[in-house]
């Protein structure tokens, strides 16, 4: 289907034919040995086209100190790049500028190109590349294919036009969709039918991606595309709202740093250099461009909505944080008593127990039950057990502070993780963690003054004793048992019995 659509384009009687001139042109500079003189007697076959070479170098663009007067003259000042190009160039704008099927925007399209145009040659120059001519007539003719495409297809390319509307970037995929084929594909298939220089038909082949382009032209297909970028700045300030002109700028500032280490503040002189030699070259080619607008105006609205949408993008960027987290906190946080839950115990269990294994540094665990918890819930109501549940929370986080983490374990249990302390320390702090629970009031409903006393067991890895963090949870958990057993509101240590020699 493809091919079909391809073959339909290229075969059509609509299509533009390359002018006999350019075609001389382009088979002269292509041999080795290119006679100047030929060239120039080529060129000057054609007197409106000499006229317009002419006029052109002797413009503000190229800036010569005096005037020429020959296309003689011209190839010998500006060299036979510079002239093959405005030969090219002049005579395929000629032939092209008015094609196009009813409701094409001629001013919209060459407007873009123009701006291309100066663009990559300005880059170009700017990266100190050899081929800034060939740049400035491959970006001129980047998009041949839409032109092709609109001739020859008629109404059935307008509808695409209209759905992507002014949007550039959203043209090829609407091609691609509806024809099977795009502007890139007809427009190289065109230039080689042409047979236009290697170094062109790449520039419209990647002029929208210049990485796949071979390493030797990939530069010159860099700045051709850049120049696209620099044209959508200026583009899409007619039609765009802020976020448009915002990200047009955003993406030629990006786009300019990683292909050429250009930072904004050394690329964006750069486009007011471009608006400045579009409006010249806009005199010289005599296109229906219209009105260029002002760039000072136009990069201050650019940058003035890139700033906000950045302090925007950075808001949301902290709500985002924020929000997650939020989350992350829910995941690991028990409801209730805004404790750590289950799942922040066993994951941060299982990260400090192999730090300790790894490190050799002490890791002790604490379990509690609150004493007769049942009972008391049963006696004063729910709502007051509640109280009981955060008061412990509460208690445990004032005892241990930053040496610990308490976490609800389940029901009226809970449990401190408490890295790099040694037994010792650790049944210290679970007697004043004992001491602190039995002292907190609690009150009930009907606001009496209650207390609530707790069983507490600790054990500690040291030394490698527990082969796994499941043993070590093992010994705390059988130390809350002990002290239950041996009456409650106790502290009991799991001490590991040394084996006799």
């Amino acid at each position: 289907m493809k091919q079909e659509m391809l073959d339909r384009v290229l075969s059509s009687q609509r299509l533009p034919s390359l002018p006999a001139i350019a075609m001389q042109v382009i088979d002269l500079v292509k041999q080795d040995d290119a006679d100047i003189k030929e060239i120039a007697a080529t060129i000057q076959n054609d007197p409106a086209l000499s006229s317009k070479i002419l006029k052109t170098v002797n413009s503000s663009f190229y800036g010569q100190a005096y005037s020429i007067s020959t296309v003689s003259h011209a190839l010998v000042v500006l060299g036979l790049k510079a002239v093959k190009t405005l030969a090219l160039g002049f005579s395929l704008v000629h032939n092209l500028k008015d094609g196009g099927g009813d409701g094409f925007d001629h001013m919209r399209f060459w407007k873009r190109c123009l701006f291309g145009a100066t663009a990559a040659k300005v880059f170009a120059e700017k990266a100190k590349l050899p081929e800034a001519e060939e740049a400035f007539l491959g970006a001129l003719l980047q998009d041949l294919g839409v032109m092709a495409m609109n001739q020859t297809l008629g109404a059935e390319y307008g509808d695409v036009l209209v759905e992507a509307g002014k949007d550039h970037t959203k043209l090829s995929a609407m091609e691609r969709d509806t024809l099977q084929t795009d502007h890139l594909e007809v427009g190289v298939a065109l230039a080689e039918s042409w047979k236009l220089p290697d170094l062109l038909v790449a520039s419209i082949k990647f002029h929208e991606d210049p990485e796949p382009a071979d390493i030797t032209c990939r530069k010159v297909v860099r700045a051709v595309a850049l120049g696209g970028f620099a044209a959508e700045v200026f583009m899409v300030n007619e039609w765009g709202d802020d976020t448009q002109k915002a990200t047009a700028l955003d993406g030629f500032r990006r786009r300019a740093e990683a292909w050429f280490a250009w930072e904004p503040d050394e690329a964006e002189p750069l486009l007011k250099e471009v608006h400045k030699n579009t409006n010249e070259m806009q005199r010289l080619f005599e296109l229906p461009t219209g009105e260029l607008g002002n760039a000072d105006l136009i990069l201050s609205e650019a940058n003035e909505a890139l700033m906000a949408l950045s302090m925007q993008a950075v808001q949301e960027t902290v709500q985002l944080e924020q929000k997650n987290a939020q989350l992350t906190e829910d995941v690991y946080t028990d409801p209730l008593t805004k404790a750590a839950n289950r799942r922040k115990f066993d994951e941060f269990l299982d990260e400090q127990y192999k730090a300790c294994a790894a490190g050799g540094s002490p890791l002790s665990v604490l379990f509690l039950d609150a004493d007769h918890f049942k009972k008391f819930n049963d006696t004063y109501g729910h709502a007051t057990g509640d109280r009981v549940l955060i008061i412990l929370a509460e208690t445990l986080q004032q005892v241990f502070g930053e040496k610990g983490v308490p976490c609800r374990y389940g029901g009226e249990e809970f449990a401190v993780i408490l890295p790099n302390i040694d037994r010792k320390q650790a049944a210290q702090l679970a007697e004043a963690a004992r001491v602190a629970i039995a002292e907190a009031p609690i009150e009930s409903d009907e606001g009496e003054e209650l207390h609530i006393t707790a069983s507490i067991g600790v054990a500690t890895q040291e030394d490698g004793f527990f082969k796994s963090a499941e043993q070590l949870v093992k010994a705390a958990d059988n130390g809350v048992y002990a002290a239950k057993k041996s009456g409650r509101n106790a502290v009991r240590v799991f001490v590991p019995r040394k084996k006799a020699a």
